[in-house]
């Protein structure tokens, strides 16, 4: 389920990223301290930390994005490296996103 959570957390790529963007990285910081990489293709998948890409939905308007039972709601979008804002997903995480990297 953990993976599934940080798979949904790739969703703020889309929302961070300039339209023509091939890949936003975003690191993502929980409560508890960890951190996951999260790189967002142009493609419409996320890769968590290396792993299997997934697809999502998105909510632009609701700042919400939902990929495998899992959605998660942003504080705030943003469109260049560096941004920072806070999450909380349907399950009770909650944590910072960072965008650290967009390729185009």
């Amino acid at each position: 389920m953990k993976s599934r959570l940080l798979i949904a957390l790739a969703g703020l790529a889309l929302v961070a990223s300039p339209a023509l963007a091939a890949s936003t990285t975003v690191e993502f910081a929980s409560s508890d301290g960890q951190k996951v990489v999260v790189v967002f293709n142009s493609d419409g998948t996320a890769v968590v930390n290396g792993g299997p890409a997934a697809p999502y939905t998105l909510d632009q308007a609701a700042k919400k994005i939902c990929t495998q039972g899992i959605c998660v709601t942003f504080a705030e979008m943003g469109s260049t490296a560096g941004f920072k804002t806070s999450y909380t997903a349907d399950n009770g995480s909650a944590g910072t996103a960072t965008v650290t990297n967009i390729t185009e």
